[in-house]
């Protein structure tokens, strides 16, 4: 790997040591948002593993005591949580390798519960490898569907949308004014068109946090300034040709609407996306904003 690093970056580079740098020793990590030093305890580990969580720290707990499984998996597991834990910017898509590792032990406890009683114990456990299948399934089959297919659907949504609107040729170019990776891109799109969003590049040194520009924290703060500054006839600062669609979220619409209309953009379509967010950035619909410079010209 380190020669394929050196290939790619055209120097010597250690990918765990630039991973210490930037998140522990420059604390860059925060940029993307601050998590609590228990976020993955509290939040990341019953999210990954659900209503599996207690047969995992059953089967844990077996471990310790040194029956049926080897302990070493427990100390990996255990190591890379407190090595992320020191990160100041958490989520629990980090700690995705470690469920082959929960599952394990999640099996050795379901194993031990149905297993028949041994010599010398007259009581039957009331645990049965069907009841704890239905239990699974029953407590995780609901909430899936809905996370796959209801909560922050309209992301997806908007994108089918528009490729629809590039096949018929309405669509020709597109401008998203949200937090950024807040959509799928090209891989949803499949149309060779001009598309661009907000720039959230995190600086490269701690020094530089507070000086450092980045387009969606500007919008977020003045979003109308904003909006005139990009679309104004100059060809400086963030200056963008209009595109003939804006896509943001509902939550900045109330914010901005008046000054999109201004500039030529309308409502155009808006799909729901999700009953909660715990960023209110993202909260309420996806909406779509086409460019129609008749309706300006009327309005004026």
């Amino acid at each position: 790997m380190l020669f394929i690093d050196r290939i790619g970056y055209g120097t010597w580079k250690f990918p765990p040591y630039a991973f210490y740098v930037f998140n522990v020793q420059e604390g860059l990590g925060t940029w993307f948002g601050e998590s609590h030093p228990l976020y993955h305890v509290v939040v990341s580990m019953p999210v990954l593993f659900t209503t599996m969580l207690p047969f995992v720290i059953h089967g844990v707990w077996l471990a310790g005591r040194g029956t049926h499984i080897t302990r070493e998996p427990v100390y990996v597991a255990v190591s890379a949580i407190a090595m992320f834990s020191l990160v100041g910017h958490m989520e629990y898509r980090f700690l995705y390798p470690l469920l082959p590792i929960g599952f394990m032990y999640a099996a050795v406890s379901i194993h031990t519960l149905t297993s028949k009683p041994v010599a010398g114990q007259s009581k039957r456990s009331p645990w049965s490898v069907r009841r704890i299948v239905a239990f699974l399934l029953v407590t995780n089959i609901v909430p899936a569907l809905y996370l796959n297919t209801v909560h922050q659907r309209g992301v997806v949504d908007v994108m089918s949308y528009l490729r629809h609107g590039t096949q018929n040729g309405s669509v020709t170019d597109i401008g998203f004014l949200m937090p950024c990776h807040s959509t799928p891109f090209y891989s949803h799109l499949h149309a060779n068109i001009p598309m661009w969003f907000l720039s959230c590049e995190p600086p490269l040194l701690a020094s530089g946090l507070d000086t450092h520009y980045w387009e969606a924290g500007e919008f977020e703060q003045r979003p109308n300034e904003f909006v005139h500054a990009m679309f104004a006839n100059t060809s400086t600062g963030t200056h963008r040709e209009k595109p003939s669609h804006l896509v943001l979220y509902d939550a900045m619409v109330v914010r901005v609407q008046k000054t999109l209309n201004e500039v030529g953009y309308f409502e155009d379509a808006r799909f729901f996306n999700t009953h909660f967010n715990g960023d209110e950035r993202r909260r309420g619909d996806v909406v779509v904003y086409r460019y129609n410079d008749h309706l300006v010209q009327s309005s004026v």
